[in-house]
């Protein structure tokens, strides 16, 4: 019970460990309070019950209305929680003070007035306790009142004449002095010291811990990897660690100020990165960083050595320096190239000027006949001329192949002068610097006069489409809107094409070939195209030169292989079983897959051999090619029978001619037409057939149209005939309708 008791009291009176340990000011002040005003609460009750009877015995009531006020006061004071301390303390201070003029005032006898002066003495530890120093140095200076008061030793009371004393009031004031200054002071001071010695203890202890951290951070500081300095606000180094004595010893050895050692571009400011490099030692590139210390006026810098990624940075921006050169620069002339156009050209600054593509025609036969070097060295020169030729605002770029884009200002009304213009100002000889030779410059001209707001992407196809109508006969073309509708045509009529040949919509036409007899020994292979859609056939003429011009003669000869060798293993039955001759234009023999594809076919076939036929026009420039030739001799070799179709009217020499290994000859409509009206076309055909004669070759006419032209062929030495006399190109189902075993004649009359 009594452990109970005492735990409560210290409790109470926070005087337990726990709040003695606290740094909390109103903590110990509340503690200070409460054992003051315990102590008062157990004195004055006591003097309150005994002073009472005994003024109530005298009939002195005032006595106890004031006894039992005091003592009221100080239980209403004790009450006051933590959080009304400076009211509590100010009530403890009016308890001291009144009670001492009550003493002094209302007590009659001399020696226990001088009691209450005593309770002013004690007021300046109290202020002290509450309210610092500067109210206990006033409570010190107003002491000097009550000492003065106690140097006169003459009594003041009774004041208006009231008297408080009793029989045993000398008894009460003296313990209540003996009470307050022998327990209630001391004890209030031994609990203000307690907490100041266990603050000091504990102080003491933070303050070996903080040694021993600075301790330890100054050894990090110092044996840290990263240069760091101590600085002041002016950037005199303070102190310095291991790393940067060392870079200091280094690069600067009496360096005292950071501002000598780094080329600072900005003053240090705290949290701000930037980057310096030592004073004459530019490639040694730091990053600092001064750090933000919120409780120190000094600077802490850390010094980040990034040299090598400065380094390597200043290569990544000169190589994107480089790049950027390389993609918006032409490497061979220097001037800016198409993308540099695309990008710095905006549908304001295209408005206003003519916009021409130059495009110089011969730069082939050039690089062929004096190299590719002297080419482009030709170019070069080219650009430098026009750059220096043309007006100051004129724009000139280089775009790819052997082109140049140029933009000149001039009025809106000069569009029909605008190719004069152009002319006078393009060389049409240049001395190459480097051959010494004079060489001939031929130019094709596109141009666009941007007289309204277009987007750059349309005035490049304006001037592209231009550019692909010019010739050699009309060099420099002006845009026409016109034309785009034509283009279009074209480009969708050539895209139907090529979906047409990549669909397999080809199909094979026939045409006769027969010998004296009319009886029909072989057939021509034509192709076709079907349009699915319209059902509508395309003759040659649709889609032959859309072949010729993009290069498809390796797509579209293997679709008519496939057609033709599905034809032969699944032969008609009405259809005269006789070989087939399908036509090949040179250029599909110098395909790799496609010769391999054919040879494969007469190796793994010898009945192909006899079935199949393959011509070849001898006006193809191919035709005279090596390759070619070689290619063709191989193919004749595994016993393909090789026809030269249009003979005489190429360049093909006696020499090629045998080179060739071809069997057959065909004398093409070109004579076979004007056979009765010329004699020197008889004479060519004579000469042609006495030619396949000494080479042991077969000759077949083509183009016979009229019996005449039939009869003067067949005394000419012609055994076998192709024409319109003996029948028009026509569908498989056409022939194979018809008996095999009929003549042509029966045929076409049936």
């Amino acid at each position: 019970m009594a452990s109970r008791i005492l735990t409560f009291l210290k409790q109470y009176l926070l005087i337990d460990d726990q709040h003695l340990l606290t740094t909390d000011a109103d903590v110990w002040k509340l503690s200070v309070l409460r054992i003051i005003l315990l102590i008062g609460v157990v004195l004055t009750s006591t003097i309150v019950a005994h002073s009472s009877y005994m003024a109530y015995q005298q009939q002195l009531y005032y006595v106890i209305c004031l006894t039992c006020g005091f003592t009221l006061m100080l239980w209403s004071t004790l009450a006051l929680s933590k959080h009304q301390i400076q009211f509590a303390s100010a009530s403890l201070t009016f308890i001291i003070i009144a009670a001492g003029l009550c003493i002094l005032f209302f007590t009659v006898d001399l020696a226990s007035s001088r009691y209450g002066l005593l309770f002013f003495f004690t007021l300046p530890i109290i202020l002290r306790l509450f309210y610092g120093n500067k109210a206990a140095l006033i409570g010190m200076l107003v002491n000097i009142i009550p000492f003065i008061i106690l140097l006169r030793n003459e009594p003041i009371a009774p004041l208006f004449g009231v008297d408080i004393t009793l029989p045993d009031t000398h008894t009460y004031l003296s313990a209540l002095i003996f009470l307050f200054f022998n327990f209630c002071l001391p004890v209030a001071v031994i609990r203000v010291m307690s907490s100041l010695e266990h603050q000091a203890k504990y102080n003491q202890k933070q303050s070996l811990k903080l040694e021993k951290l600075v301790n330890r951070y100054q050894e990090i500081f110092n044996n840290g990897g990263l240069p760091s300095f101590f600085c002041d606000a002016q950037g005199n180094i303070l102190q310095a660690n291991r790393s940067a004595r060392r870079l200091i010893k280094t690069y600067s050895s009496d360096c005292t100020n950071l501002y000598q050692l780094f080329d600072l571009k900005t003053p240090l400011t705290p949290g701000v990165k930037q980057q310096a490099t030592i004073f004459k030692h530019p490639d040694c590139v730091f990053e600092i960083q001064p750090a933000s210390l919120e409780h120190h006026k000094k600077q802490l810098i850390h010094c980040y050595d990034i040299s090598k990624n400065a380094a390597k940075a200043k290569r990544f921006e000169d190589f994107k320096k480089q790049q950027f050169t390389k993609h918006y620069f032409d490497e061979l002339t220097g001037l800016k190239n198409h993308h540099y156009w695309k990008l710095a050209e905006t549908n304001d600054t295209l408005t206003g000027r003519y916009w021409v593509l130059l495009k110089l025609s011969n730069l082939r036969d050039i690089n062929t006949q004096y190299s590719y070097n002297n080419g482009d060295q030709l170019l070069s020169q080219i650009a430098l001329l026009l750059k220096s030729q043309l007006p100051i605002d004129a724009g000139l770029y280089r775009f790819p192949g052997a082109k140049f884009f140029v933009s000149i200002t001039v009025p809106a009304d000069t569009t029909p002068v605008i190719t004069e213009w152009i002319k006078s100002f393009l060389p049409t000889h240049l001395v190459h610097r480097s051959l010494s030779t004079q060489v001939s410059l031929h130019w094709h001209a596109g141009i666009y006069p941007c007289h309204n707001k277009a987007k750059p992407g349309n005035v490049l196809e304006a001037c592209t489409i231009a550019l692909s109508q010019a010739n050699y006969q009309r060099p420099y073309v002006v845009f026409d809107p016109n034309s785009v509708t034509q283009i279009r045509l074209h480009s969708q009529h050539k895209d139907r094409v090529k979906f047409l040949i990549d669909n397999n919509h080809l199909i094979l036409y026939l045409q006769p070939q027969v010998n004296l007899n009319q009886a029909i020994v072989g057939y021509e292979v034509l192709a076709r195209l079907t349009d699915p859609d319209s059902s509508q056939v395309l003759p040659p003429s649709d889609f032959i030169p859309i072949v010729e011009k993009y290069q498809w003669h390796v797509l579209f000869s293997r679709k008519l292989l496939e057609k033709v060798l599905a034809l032969l293993s699944d032969w008609p039955t009405g259809l005269a079983n006789v070989p087939i001759a399908i036509n090949l234009s040179g250029p599909e023999l110098l395909d790799d897959v496609f010769f391999e594809k054919v040879l494969r076919y007469f190796t793994e076939n010898p009945s192909l051999r006899d079935s199949l036929k393959l011509e070849l026009t001898e006006t193809s420039v191919l035709s005279s090619h090596l390759e070619t030739k070689r290619r063709l001799n191989l193919l004749a070799n595994v016993g393909a029978v090789i026809i030269i179709d249009d003979f005489g009217t190429g360049h093909a020499s006696l020499s090629q001619l045998i080179d060739m290994s071809a069997s057959v000859l065909k004398i093409d409509r070109e004579f076979v037409n004007q056979i009765e009206q010329s004699e020197r076309h008889r004479k060519i055909v004579n000469i042609t057939l006495e030619l396949a004669k000494s080479l042991a070759m077969e000759t077949i006419a083509e183009g016979v149209e009229t019996p005449a032209q039939a009869h003067l062929l067949q005394q000419m030495g012609v055994r076998i005939f192709q024409g319109f006399l003996y029948g028009k190109p026509a569908p498989v189902s056409y022939w194979s309708s018809k008996k095999s075993n009929q003549k042509v004649h029966q045929l076409l009359t049936n």
